[in-house]
């Protein structure tokens, strides 16, 4: 995932955050008001909130516009991704001091004390994962580093079909060795990641410590949830 996400950034970072950009010309003004949004849809209208506003963490940020977003919103933020490069091209985005990029080793957040957190977010990220066990890797890292109060907004590829989806993402990597895939490289398990089912997306939180409380468009490739530590 690392050296995927590494040659992703360094050819083209926004569109890789968020394909709907024009590959040559992206949108970067657009590209970091999508940030608002989507803290918007973590936060307002949610089932839960966060009892306090001290420190937010996403999970995968990227270019950081979810950070910069946040920011309006918590007293700190702290955004964690696999990629050096990604990171090194977000700072000069988010010059904005209550927002810490770190880096990861891609299943945990290095660094961050348990229950210190009020919020933890992602987005775009679980999707892409090729493998279950690293997605339920940042969600116990998730339940550990979340306050009592404090709430995991996360949104997943929900879509049936899981083993399906092995077969085929398998064989559409073929056809990318062969030269014949998608001219993008959007065809790699890197990028088409994993479908979860939301029985084992809730045994993952239930594993570690937390309970879902929430859902939205089950059964898409954008589902979301929340959660909070069981009572």
């Amino acid at each position: 995932m690392r050296a995927y996400w590494e040659e992703r950034a360094r050819l083209n970072a926004a569109f890789y955050v968020d394909t709907s950009l024009d590959y040559d010309a992206p949108d970067m003004t657009r590209f970091l008001e999508t940030g608002k949004l989507v803290a918007a849809l973590a936060l307002d209208d949610a089932p839960v909130v966060p009892g306090q506003r001290r420190l937010a963490v996403e999970i995968g940020c990227g270019l950081g516009r979810i950070c910069l977003a946040l920011s309006e919103r918590f007293d700190k933020v702290i955004g964690y991704d696999i990629s050096e490069e990604m990171l090194e091209q977000a700072r000069p985005l988010v010059a904005d001091r209550a927002v810490e990029l770190r880096h990861t080793d891609g299943a945990g957040l290095p660094g961050l004390a348990d229950r210190s957190a009020d919020l933890v977010v992602t987005f775009t990220v679980f999707q892409h994962i090729p493998d279950v066990d690293v997605i339920t890797s940042y969600v116990r890292e998730a339940g550990r580093v979340l306050a009592d109060d404090g709430v995991f907004a996360f949104q997943w590829n929900n879509t049936s079909g899981a083993r399906r989806w092995r077969w085929r993402r398998a064989a559409m990597s073929v056809v990318q060795r062969l030269g014949r895939g998608d001219r993008y490289d959007r065809d790699r398990p890197e990028f088409l990641g994993s479908r979860v089912p939301l029985a084992v997306m809730d045994a993952a939180l239930a594993d570690a410590g937390l309970v879902r409380v929430g859902l939205r468009d089950p059964g898409q490739l954008f589902t979301w949830a929340w959660a909070t530590r069981q009572a």
